[in-house]
Formats: C-alpha cells, structure tokens, sequence
C-alpha cells in the first residue's frame, strides 16, 4: 500500500517541485555553501594559493578583501530584489493579461529560477568567504575564496543581461501561445505512444459480481491517477475497476471516483489501497490531462477576443497552435484512436472529444469577429480534408455555425 501510495503523492510532489520557485533557487544556495567549504579548505593548504594565483590577486591585505566582498555581497542581493521584483511584475501582468491559469508556465521557468538562484548563491558565497577573512596577528586572507567570488560576480552580470532580456520574453503573447502549442502537441503524441503500448484484455466480470463505489476523503481536482496500480490490484484481486473521475475532474468526498466489480466486499485496507491511486489537490493541472493545454489556448483566444483587449491576431496565432494539436490527434502514428480496456476501464481522450473542448470550445469567441472566424472556418476545413468517419462527421458539424456567424443565424 505504501509503494503504490507514494507513486501517485509522489509525482504529484515532483510537479510542484518543478512549478514551484524555491527548489532551484535553494538548490544552488546550498551548492555555493558547499563550494565556500571547498575553496575554505584549499586557502586553508600552506602556500597553495600564492604560488598558483598571479600577485595582483594575492596582493591585498585582509581590509581590502573585507571590501571587495562586502561590496560585491550588497550588490549582489540588491540587483536579486529588483529581478524578484520583476518577476512578480511579469507574473501578474501574464495573470490579468492572458489569465490566472498561465501563471504555472512563468513559474516553471528555468531560466528566471537559475537566474535568481545564481545571484542568491554568489551572495552567500561572498558572506562565508567574507566570515573566513581574518586580520591581525592572524591574518588570514581566502585567496581562491576572493578569486572564485570575483568569477562569481563576473557571471552574475551576464545573468543579469541574460534575465534583462529573458523577462520580456516570457511575457510575449507569441512566445506563451507557441509554449502552450508546443506542449499541446507534445501531449498528444506521448499520449498517442503510450496508448500503443496498451494490451487490451477481454476481461468480463463474474456473474455474481456486485458494484462497489469508492470515494477519497479530500474535496479538490485529481492531480495524478495511478493506472498501472490500479491494473496491478485488479489482476491480484481479479476485480474489474470501472474509473468513474478521471484527471483534471473535481472531486468531493461524496464522489465516486472508482466502481469495483467484485463478488466479494472490499476490505479497509484494499480500499486505501485504491484511494492511494489517487493524488488531489487545490487547482487543475496540465499532467496527465491533454485538454488542459487546449483550455489555455482557448482562455486566451477569449480574453483576446473580449471587449477590453480586441486582439485578434492573438486568437489566430492561438487558432493555429490548437490547429497544429489536432493534426497530429488526426494524423501522428495513426492518429488518437479510441480505445476500451477491459480489466480497468476509465475514458481514453479520443479525437471527438479533443475537438469538442478546443476548436469546439473557441467558437463562441471566434464568430463575434470577422477576421478569426474567416481564419477558423480555414484551419476547420483544412482538417476536415485530412479525417474520415466519425472525425470527419464531428469536423463537419463545426462548419455550418462558422459560416453563417451570429448575425445570420439571429436573422
């Protein structure tokens, strides 16, 4: 129970990792600790330094490096306040221009987290070397210390050209929808591999087998869903498990998240062994739910659409990365198939449904413009040249409403 525990919770701990602001920032804190101990340590080997580092280094008394890394520590965390600052400026102007939803994007940035972390660590460097640096009859000077403080404050000051130049980026209106795109289609071939690798078994559940909901004792979205867990106690138990929320759906204590087919009633322990399948939490999240991408595009087209932006370039741009998204549901290695298992069964993301929640979904915003439902109507039928069957008959569905438009159809 606690293997199968810790998978879900800990991916969902992985996640928030990753989307979260403190760990690499800490990370290289505590790497510029240890690097202060190092290089402590090497000044600490008896004139090791002064025949290795040239005299313009070594020649400065213990005052002169009290000040050289006393004034490189103050710079150092001044400039860090003003790219904290600036980060949050970014951060809130990304939330009220493009949506609340986008802040995980900004969050899970690399580049403004090493950025930041770099600046933090030099800092704390240069306040260790500054602790070791000792005068009087003592006199102790961190040679490598001083010398790796100043390498550190060299590229700090190309971080801080780096991060000049990446904020305005991030906050691009072409840069995020091309971001989102990209992962949209990346989420749909990785979704459109792994369901390749499923083995459907045609497994039917006993005569006598009755349905036993299960429900989590939390109120929030289902962030992770252990799959193969479930798949594993189904095959022990020989139960057939009938998932009823699937990730990215709300959920209440009063939910039933699973059906089991058995003949026997669940234990205690085996239903806390299919509660642990689960992992909640307060907000919805793009893992594991494909969708989740597309209902970002389509806050975007909605809010460039709306009456205080009227942005319809951006909504384009935003119908055209959906539009790359769906050609490889449509089309990449087959396309996204539906799909049924039978030992544990819970809904596959087909083609119908991830049109329905992204061109589908965008619709209501796109007729109110000319321009974005000329464009809309294009990348539709340009898809409906490329499906067949039901994708096909789903695609055509969409094409009367963008042709006639709103004043048509209230005439």
């Amino acid at each position: 129970m606690a293997i199968l525990k810790s998978r879900a919770i800990g991916r969902k701990i992985l996640r928030q990792v990753r989307t979260s602001y403190w760990f690499w920032p800490s990370t290289l804190v505590l790497g510029a600790l240890c690097l202060a101990a190092l290089v402590e340590w090497i000044d600490t080997q008896p004139g090791l330094m002064r025949d290795v580092l040239p005299d313009w280094l070594t020649a400065i008394d213990p005052d002169g490096a009290r000040d050289t890394l006393s004034t490189l520590a103050t710079a150092v965390i001044g400039v860090a306040g003003v790219m904290f600052s600036m980060t949050l400026v970014a951060v809130s102007f990304a939330a009220d221009t493009f949506g609340p939803r986008l802040i995980g994007n900004f969050m899970r940035d690399r580049g403004t987290q090493f950025s930041f972390g770099l600046l933090l660590g030099t800092f704390a460097f240069n306040i260790v070397m500054l602790r070791s640096v000792q005068g009087g009859d003592a006199e102790f000077v961190p040679y490598a210390g001083l010398t790796m403080a100043l390498f550190l404050a060299l590229i700090s000051v190309f971080t801080i050209i780096y991060y000049i130049h990446h904020v305005p980026e991030t906050i691009n209106v072409s840069n995020i929808s091309s971001d989102l795109g990209h992962q949209f289609s990346a989420s749909i071939r990785e979704l459109i591999a792994e369901r390749a690798k499923i083995e459907v078994e045609d497994v039917r559940p006993a005569l006598k087998a009755q349905e036993i909901g299960v429900t989590l004792a939390a109120c929030g979205y289902i962030q992770q869903l252990d799959t193969d867990a479930l798949h594993n106690c189904a095959c022990d138990s020989d139960w057939v498990i009938q998932v009823e929320r699937s990730a990215g759906e709300f959920i209440t204590p009063h939910t039933d998240v699973l059906t089991v087919l058995t003949v026997s009633p669940l234990t205690d322990k085996q239903i806390k062994v299919l509660q642990s399948a689960f992992a909640t939490g307060n907000d919805r999240t793009e893992v594991q739910s494909t969708a989740y991408f597309a209902d970002q595009l389509v806050e975007m087209i909605a809010r460039a659409l709306s009456p205080g932006f009227n942005d319809p370039f951006t909504a384009m741009n935003c119908l055209n990365w959906l539009h790359a998204g769906l050609q490889d549901a449509l089309l990449h290695n087959g396309g996204l198939r539906p799909l049924t298992t039978q030992r544990v069964r819970y809904p596959h993301l087909d083609f119908p449904a991830l049109f329905a929640v992204s061109f589908g979904a965008a619709l209501p915003y796109t007729v109110t413009d000319r321009m974005c439902r000329a464009r809309h109507l294009a990348l539709t039928q340009e898809l409906l040249t490329r499906a067949t069957g039901r994708n096909r008959d789903v695609i055509a569905a969409l094409v009367p409403a963008l042709r006639t438009g709103p004043r048509e159809r209230a005439l």
